[in-house]
Formats: structure tokens, C-alpha cells, sequence
């Protein structure tokens, strides 16, 4: 007679309670394992991508895990992975005495590549996703206001920046800041950027409130 320990209905409810951010980077982990990595005899599979987004969860408070952070956590991620493909070593989140790739079959060939591959993953930054087919086809087929959105975004990251250190000069100066010029055009500029976005949201037919955060 043989017998094991299972924890399908644990680990489906951890995974359900993943918040937005920590379930796409579950979801790119394992289109990357299946696009990129793409094992031929199951050395590494989804499941290893499933306890890595699950340390993540547990290693780190569950606000950091925001919308922006997104590619950070991506990063974290393939790290954790090389790691756990250059040491054999990943434990598992409900026996962590049990170490998920001790039977993974990997021969020295195949481990140097895929710690190459993603260590150059890891060097593209964002423009990781463009490894991804769908993405890829995703940006290429509407790559207009995706670039539209990114360069606001940027322009209101820079805005913040401006802001954060005119504010500083005020306080130095005389402690007065609502009077400052640059810091009302810095907040003129910003409502204007909101606006827009909001405005060509609601023409594109996208959720105005996803387009606000």
C-alpha cells in the first residue's frame, strides 16, 4: 500500500487569494516556462513556478505587491528561479524540507542554458514580455496608445520627482509652498495628464477606474 500527503485544496486556495499583482506574475512565470524555457521532459514545471509566487507571498507583506511593482516582483521571480535551476535546490511552500527539484533530471547542457537565457530575461527589464508571443503580438497590433500611456506615465513619475524636491526648497526657504509657481504649475500639469488619460479612457471603452490607479 502506498499513501501521500496532498494539498491541492490548500495550495488552490492560497493561489485564489493571490492578490492582482501576484498572480500575474504566477501567469508570466509560467508563459515564460512554456514560451521561452520550454522543458521537453517536465525537468521544471508550472508547479515550480507556483512556489516561487507562493514564497514571494511569504516572505513579503502583501502591500508591496502593487500594480507598478509589477516587473519588480517578475524580476524577483526569475531570480529565484535561476537560483533554484543553478543549486537544485527549491523548497517546497507546504513541506519546506522537501526539496522540489532534487528529481528533476537536469543534465549540465541544459542548466547552463536556461541560467543564461534567463539571466538575459532579467537584463531586458519590461521588455521581458516581448519574449511572450501573445504580448508581443498584443503590442505590435495596438502600439499606439500603449506608448501614449507610457509616456504619461513617465511624464507624471518625473512630475512627482519635480514635485517632491520643490517642496523641500519651500519648506527650507519659508516654510511657505502653496504660493509657489512651479509647484502650481507642477499640479496643473498633473490634473491636465489625469484628465486625458480619464477622457481617452472613457473614448477607448476601457475602465476609467483601472486607468485612474
Amino acid at each position: 500500500m502506498e499513501w501521500r500527503i496532498c494539498f491541492n485544496t490548500g495550495e488552490t486556495e492560497l493561489v485564489n487569494n493571490l492578490n492582482d499583482t501576484q498572480a500575474k506574475v504566477y501567469v508570466l512565470l509560467k508563459m515564460i516556462l512554456k514560451n521561452v524555457l520550454r522543458p521537453c521532459k517536465k525537468e521544471i514545471t508550472s508547479y515550480v513556478m507556483k512556489n516561487i509566487v507562493l514564497w514571494q507571498a511569504e516572505s513579503n507583506p502583501q502591500n508591496k505587491f502593487r500594480e507598478r511593482s509589477l516587473f519588480h516582483w517578475l524580476h524577483d521571480g526569475l531570480r529565484e528561479l535561476r537560483t533554484a535551476i543553478l543549486t537544485q535546490k527549491l523548497s517546497y511552500y507546504m513541506i519546506p524540507e522537501r526539496n522540489l527539484m532534487a528529481a528533476t533530471g537536469l543534465h549540465d547542457t541544459q542548466r547552463n542554458k536556461w541560467v543564461a537565457d534567463i539571466t538575459d530575461m532579467m537584463a531586458d527589464g519590461p521588455r521581458v514580455i516581448l519574449r511572450l508571443q501573445k504580448m508581443r503580438k498584443a503590442v505590435i497590433a495596438s502600439p499606439e496608445p500603449m506608448l501614449w500611456f507610457s509616456k504619461r506615465r513617465m511624464e507624471l513619475e518625473i512630475l512627482s520627482m519635480q514635485f517632491r524636491l520643490r517642496d523641500i526648497i519651500c519648506r527650507n526657504k519659508n516654510g511657505v509652498e502653496e504660493s509657489d509657481t512651479i509647484l502650481s504649475d507642477i499640479n496643473r500639469r498633473t490634473w491636465e495628464i489625469g484628465m486625458d488619460g480619464v477622457l481617452r479612457a472613457i473614448s477607448e471603452g476601457d475602465d476609467v477606474d483601472n486607468t485612474i490607479q
